[in-house]
């Protein structure tokens, strides 16, 4: 019959084993090298983010600036005025912007004939001159009457370079309907409808613009004159 060992119980006082992790140099290193890689990173990184908020901050500012001084220059016709009540031919350009208009150049097209301005048209198709001729002849004649008015004088304007705010107009031809010049008004009237007008200008910013007659705005580098 065997005989069992009696188990001897552990000895309380005894501590488990410590493991003693050492780094050589060369670990130390890298670990250093890793941590400035990391840091490094994270800086770059930081400052990207500032540049990149920096210029959506510029871009924002240009924006909005572009949208204060933006101009958009628009040409209506019109056979009457409300006002005065009376028939009063008018074509006028009118900025409907945020900004004034440089106006550098306007082109007046009629029946594949390009003018520079509208009163060179306006002789051209409907001797405009020889009615002002005849009106001065008439004024001359009798200085006791005004005859500019009560025949219906007309007023033209040259847009070249001319500087238009925000909500003004500027008239590019107007005259008033009378029972002297009343074929010439229907003359007028007639054609003024199918003058096409193409209009460069830029804005304070030398941004520049072109738009037709149907107020289609396109950007471009420079108003050639």
């Amino acid at each position: 019959m065997s005989i069992k060992q009696p188990l001897t119980p552990p000895n309380k006082g005894t501590q488990p084993r410590q493991v003693k992790w050492r780094l050589s140099r060369s670990k130390m290193n890298s670990i250093l090298a890793l941590c400035a890689i990391l840091i490094s990173a994270a800086s770059f990184y930081a400052t990207y983010m500032q540049a990149k908020a920096a210029q959506e901050q510029v871009a924002a500012a240009e924006r909005q600036l572009h949208a204060e001084t933006w101009p958009w220059l628009q040409v209506s016709y019109s056979d009457y005025d409300l006002d005065a009540e009376r028939a009063r031919m008018s074509v006028k350009v009118t900025n409907s912007g945020t900004g004034p208009a440089l106006i550098k150049s306007m082109r007046f097209e009629y029946q594949g004939n390009t003018y520079h301005s509208l009163k060179a048209l306006l002789n051209h198709c409907c001797n405009l001159e020889a009615y002002k001729a005849a009106l001065n002849e008439v004024q001359d004649d009798n200085q006791d009457i005004n005859y500019m008015k009560q025949f219906g004088w007309y007023v033209t304007s040259n847009p070249q370079n001319a500087l238009l705010a925000d909500g003004n107009d500027l008239v590019l031809f107007s005259m008033d309907r009378s029972s002297f010049n009343g074929n010439l008004w229907e003359k007028i009237s007639h054609i003024a409808h199918d003058i096409d007008v193409n209009t460069c200008y830029c804005s304070l910013l030398k941004q520049c613009y072109t738009v037709n007659k149907a107020s289609e705005v396109k950007k471009v580098e420079r108003c050639s004159i």
